[in-house]
């Protein structure tokens, strides 16, 4: 299958915008976008030739979780009154007791969670701001959709509406062809990521990642000192020659905000992702975020962990908004137009990571027509590596993306979403097995059975330890310059939260050797 992917340009290099068809290529389609919910990057769930029809569909599917984000939350809190009804309506002392000094069900509860009493102004009050702040969530999401040319959740509705009004049906909403619970939280999971992308909060987090990779390109190769020209706010001194800046890819790019700093910097960037959900965000907060009316960024509020109801330390944590994005994004753009004859690029493309670059590759024989002019001065990776269903391919991909003394930059952990599925116990086990897996020859039919619904990767993938993994580097081509271990990194975590979860994370800089 030809690797088909479509540019969601931003800034300077702006090609193409979301239509009313699908936006995407064909690598674009996710049906099981994350193993682990931990960091929101896609994985096809098929390897196989995908069609456009099936590519139109999950469009549609992501599409409909984001119409449908405010009525999902709105009922899940519904849900919780009627546990409530049924925890007073089940507890012996959930209304009176025997002895009135004894405290019951109802009386410890907090008003907040009572709505059968009559008047109840804080329990009003408590889902007011409940539903405002699913408002304010559904009306940042709206507006992705808008500038993506597809209808909105209101639109949907009225739609609806319209349709039943004609049939008597009143507001019956049965018609609505639903989404489940597992697409809602991918929504969620972007919210959280716009706001660790794009917010002052998300500000902390981003400099333990971002920083120390952005401060290691600058280090390691540096950009020309003559004829400096400011940019973005002096955060960058740039000459351009003959052949541009350096070119950075920046996979598994997510928002795409370490894709947008290395690019404020002076380098030409090209960031790229295979989770829909997240590339509809991005394309907005990086193309659509503009005001057409005067020429400012739009800034939104959103409640990133209004899903959140365990480890809580408060109802207004959980509904707290933040404000996003947190800088114009369009901002470095337009410092480097006005002041530099050559600006450096920005795109983002839309693709699962070995589809989008095996044409570096040097089986693929479509290199040897011009791809080499094209390569890479550093690949920059953010807790992408453990992401691959095959980390030898990925590596080996990375290698021949690079020019020669180029860059592979990875700050990260070992999470390894391809992980735990189709193990080999026991049960599978039968005479010959031991000597059918050495010789690879096949496996007992039982196990295949069991595992027949699997994506096939999951039975090709490894967890391989750092140790094994910078071994693999080195054996690629690549020479260690840097390597720093056990750093402690948040990832979309709520710094009001009563648990956070921290990885113990590696960062290196290798420099693919010279040809012989």
């Amino acid at each position: 299958m030809e690797s088909s992917t479509n540019e969601l340009s931003s800034s300077t290099a702006k090609s193409s915008h979301y239509g009313d068809s699908s936006p995407f290529g064909a690598h674009c389609r996710s049906t099981h976008d994350e193993p682990s919910q931990r960091r929101g990057h896609g994985h096809s769930h098929s390897h196989n030739q995908i069609s456009e029809t099936e590519e139109q569909e999950h469009f549609q599917q992501v599409c409909r979780s984001y119409q449908q984000y405010a009525t999902f939350h709105q009922t899940k809190e519904q849900g919780i009154q009627h546990r409530t009804y049924q925890l007073l309506l089940k507890s012996p002392y959930g209304d009176v007791s025997r002895n009135v000094n004894t405290p019951t069900i109802r009386s410890i509860l907090p008003p907040a969670l009572q709505p059968q009493s009559s008047g109840n102004a804080q329990y009003e009050k408590q889902q007011q701001l409940f539903y405002e702040a699913t408002i304010r969530n559904q009306f940042f999401l709206d507006s992705i959709l808008k500038y993506s040319g597809v209808e909105t959740s209101q639109q949907v509705l009225r739609s609806v509406r319209s349709k039943n009004s004609h049939g008597n049906s009143g507001n019956n909403l049965s018609s609505i062809e639903w989404v489940t619970e597992e697409q809602i939280s991918k929504v969620d999971s972007v919210l959280k990521s716009v706001a660790r992308d794009w917010s002052d909060e998300g500000k902390v987090e981003r400099g333990v990642v971002y920083d120390r990779i952005v401060d290691a390109l600058e280090k390691y190769l540096p950009l020309s000192n003559g004829n400096d020209t400011n940019i973005s706010d002096g955060n960058a001194a740039i000459k351009n020659d003959l052949n541009g800046p350096p070119r950075v890819a920046v996979p598994g790019s997510g928002l795409g905000r370490l894709a947008w700093e290395i690019f404020t910097r002076g380098y030409s960037t090209q960031g790229s992702d295979f989770s829909l959900p997240m590339l509809l965000a991005s394309d907005f907060i990086l193309n659509g975020s503009q005001d057409d009316n005067n020429g400012n960024f739009r800034r939104f509020a959103i409640s990133p962990w209004l899903a959140e109801t365990r480890n809580v330390m408060s109802f207004a944590h959980r509904i707290r908004p933040v404000f996003v994005p947190d800088v114009d994004p369009n901002s470095a753009s337009r410092n480097m137009e006005q002041h530099r004859s050559y600006p450096p690029e920005f795109t983002m493309l839309a693709g699962e990571f070995l589809s989008v670059y095996s044409h570096y590759l040097p089986e693929n024989q479509s290199c040897q027509q011009g791809c080499q002019s094209s390569k890479f001065h550093a690949v920059a990776c953010s807790f992408f590596l453990d992401t691959a269903p095959s980390l030898p391919h990925y590596l080996l991909t990375i290698y021949h993306m690079l020019e020669d003394g180029g860059l592979l930059i990875n700050f990260g952990p070992l999470m390894y979403h391809w992980s735990g599925h189709g193990t080999l116990l026991p049960s599978d086990m039968s005479p010959n097995t031991d000597a059918n897996v050495r010789s690879n020859n096949h496996m007992s039919e039982k196990y295949q059975k069991r595992n027949a619904y699997l994506d096939s990767r999951y039975l090709s993938n490894i967890d391989y330890t750092w140790e094994e993994v910078r071994h693999m580097i080195i054996q690629c081509g690549f020479e260690i310059l840097d390597e720093d271990t056990h750093i402690s990194a948040p990832y979309t975590s709520d710094v009001e939260a009563m648990m956070k979860v921290f990885y113990d994370c590696v960062f290196l800089v290798a420099k693919k050797k010279v040809s012989a």
